[in-house]
């Protein structure tokens, strides 16, 4: 694939990507702001957003001019659609068509703030109705909740989406100012991924951003307040309408290392994570046939600069059982077999590969890599070079005695804390 990149005279970076024989062009612009970012620093000052204001922005967005983009959009033959994530926040369009009209369009619309109270008041019932879903849904409510015992003031205890009663207060002057903060040209990145000569997509992008010169004289900086080591609860249970009890098992660890540092274990320590908890692991059929593990089951790890841990969760009736075979696991922490380890190298060399497939994962992959500042070639040159030695240092490097535990009941069984 050829790729591009350039930075823009407003500080805007650009990434353009081309797939001849392909009929379908995608382009995103994205933004280093989202979930976790409700306080900052600017030029020596604090400041606060109210919980869920990234994404409640997300939906105002889509307003140019008092017109709703996305009329605007399927006109010139294109979809469109945004997500707003922990650290970032996405807008993009896919289309068989000329994919300029529709990229002048998004770029229009995510560097023009179009709100009103009107717009704000209407969009707080739409999203209070999103979050109840959320809120009834057990998967969902089982993650927030065991974040909401692992994090006593890290952002991961709120939900993106904010809590009721930030949403229900959201005002014009609240997210007019987190635009202005967060949404600054400087700290856009552009990603499009096109079947045609990407030399003049390019100049195109560089002309139109012309009309939108950098409005900040210094950048803000997200801000956390120090974090304590110990969770917040080492047990929780709630009752929910399900079938069967859910669990979970977090673990919280100290963040710590530089990106590239905290990329490798990430890397290292989720190659342990899927060889240990899956059929790679022999002990997983004795947990299928004795009924510990349904076909609701899962593990991950999370490490960056601000945030580590790591989840074990599964539908299960026997959830002491799951709870045991989770503590033995991080406990004893087995090894990964050499072919075991070749196995998870191959599988993750071509969901790599497969990636250049997928218009809206390499998009969001290659986002994700320039906030990082790690090119997907350099993390892809990682996982090829990455070893059976790493893992086993990443693993025995982790302190597991920092965990909480959390249930969902069926209506009829109780709480039990």
């Amino acid at each position: 694939m050829k790729r591009i990149e350039k930075r823009l005279s407003n500080g805007a970076r650009v990434v353009l990507i081309q797939k001849p024989g392909f009929s379908r062009s995608l382009f995103l612009a994205g933004f280093e702001t989202g979930g976790l970012y409700l306080q900052g620093t600017l030029e020596g000052k604090r400041f606060q957003a109210p919980s869920g204001a990234a994404h409640f922005l997300e939906h105002q967005m889509f307003r140019l001019n008092g017109r709703d983009v996305t009329d605007d959009m399927a006109a010139l033959q294109a979809s469109t659609n945004a997500y707003t994530a922990f650290e970032e926040t996405a807008y993009y369009f896919s289309t068989t068509a000329d994919p300029l009209p529709p990229l002048s369009l998004l770029l229009d619309f995510v560097q023009t703030l179009d709100v009103d109270e009107a717009s704000v008041e209407k969009e707080k019932g739409i999203i209070l109705s999103e979050y109840d879903m959320y809120d009834q849904n057990p998967e969902s409510r089982l993650l927030q909740e065991t974040m909401n015992s692992l994090y006593h003031v890290y952002p991961l205890n709120t939900d993106i989406l904010g809590t009721p009663g930030d949403i229900q207060g959201m005002t014009v002057e609240d997210l007019t100012k987190f635009y202005n903060t967060w949404y600054d040209p400087s700290r856009m990145v552009i990603i499009g991924i096109t079947p045609g000569p990407l030399e003049p997509v390019l100049a195109f992008i560089e002309a139109h951003e012309q009309k939108y010169p950098s409005r900040l004289a210094a950048q803000p900086s997200v801000w956390f307040d120090p974090e304590p080591a110990a969770p917040v609860r080492s047990a929780h249970s709630l009752v929910m309408e399900v079938s069967r009890p859910y669990v979970c098992i977090g673990f919280k660890f100290q963040p710590e290392g530089d990106v590239r540092e905290n990329l490798k274990k990430d890397l290292a320590v989720n190659f342990w994570i899927d060889g240990m908890f899956s059929s790679l692991n022999p002990a997983f059929q004795d947990w299928v046939d004795a009924r510990i593990l349904t076909q609701v089951y899962g593990a991950e790890g999370e490490f960056s600069q601000h945030d580590a841990y790591m989840l074990f969760y599964a539908q299960t009736d026997k959830t002491e059982a799951f709870r045991d075979l989770v503590m033995d696991l991080v406990l004893t922490k087995p090894q990964l077999s050499e072919t075991t380890f070749e196995i998870l190298k191959r599988q993750n060399l071509a969901r790599s590969l497969r990636l250049s497939d997928s218009f809206q994962g390499l998009a969001q992959k290659e986002l994700e890599a320039a906030f990082d500042g790690v090119s997907l070639e350099e993390q892809t040159e990682m996982a090829r070079r990455i070893t059976l030695e790493d893992v086993r240092d990443a693993v025995n490097s982790l302190n597991f005695e920092n965990c909480t535990l959390t249930t969902i009941l069926p209506r009829e069984r109780g709480v039990m804390e």
